[in-house]
């Protein structure tokens, strides 16, 4: 019988809301042309949901799992790193983050902190490739994409199969991140995984927990197949709220019964 190269259980879990997935989501609902301030992306912190969300997740993923961690990697922005600590304090067990670049946030170039209206106004010839290239291929200027975030997961992986064979592994990371590790794990197309970036109910939510688990029967040698996708573990008064997916009917509507 052929050795376990896989990790036993691979946990992913993006990050607790932050300031600037409140930033984003208000300027686009708004239609402004940029969000958040001069704060740098990896310095972006968590706000007080977001700690909640982190800290009940870790509280209750003992329970979820059914197994502790051996190791645990965030991505070094700050946001990853402060939801990491308050799910491992939660959680117990004397395991230590290591920071792994590798897992940081898909890098947007020019187009950092600019909603789509501002991609537009600025950049017309940036969002006309955007939208024929398609949003998997294109890679705006000074930054990634998709397949360029999946280089450097697929690297991550392979540190994974040569130094943690057969261990529990936590890696806290972003949304995109998320979905990289779904299309390499579970070989899955361009056109399977836009089409979970664009559904709302299946987008990698704010500390949502996507498990792998190694199955020796599956494929030729066993690899990790997914057990469950995007749990959320933490209350329901804590989903994080996104305005930019609600339409202008709808906040006029939620608008009135307020006034009433």
């Amino acid at each position: 019988m052929d050795e376990q190269k896989w990790v036993s259980n691979l946990v992913l879990v993006r990050h607790g809301e932050s300031e600037r997935n409140i930033a984003k989501a208000k300027a686009e609902a708004e239609k402004v042309e940029t969000y958040g301030d001069d704060t740098r992306d990896m310095d972006v912190e968590l706000t007080k949901r977001g700690r909640r969300q982190a800290t009940q997740t870790g509280e209750r993923l003992p329970q979820h799992l059914g197994f502790a961690f051996d190791r645990a990697f965030a991505s070094p922005y700050h946001r990853t790193v402060q939801t990491a600590e308050l799910v491992l304090k939660s959680h117990g067990g004397p395991v230590k983050t290591v920071l792994e670049e590798r897992v940081r946030e898909k890098e947007f170039g020019v187009l950092d902190g600019l909603t789509k209206l501002g991609m537009k106004a600025r950049y017309p010839h940036e969002a006309e490739r955007k939208r024929r290239d398609g949003k998997y291929y294109y890679r705006p200027p000074g930054g990634e994409s998709y397949p360029d975030v999946n280089q450097r997961v697929h690297a991550f992986l392979g540190m994974l199969i040569r130094e943690c064979p057969g261990q529990n592994v936590l890696v806290v990371c972003h949304s995109v991140i998320v979905l990289s590790f779904r299309r390499l794990l579970e070989r899955l197309s361009e056109n399977a995984l836009l089409k979970i970036d664009r559904d709302r109910a299946q987008e990698p939510k704010n500390c949502g927990v996507t498990w792998y688990t190694f199955d020796p029967n599956a494929g030729d040698h066993g690899k990790l197949v997914l057990r469950s996708y995007n749990v959320t573990l933490y209350d329901k008064d804590l989903t994080s709220h996104e305005p930019s997916r609600t339409s202008e009917a709808e906040r006029r509507s939620g608008e009135t019964r307020a006034g009433k």
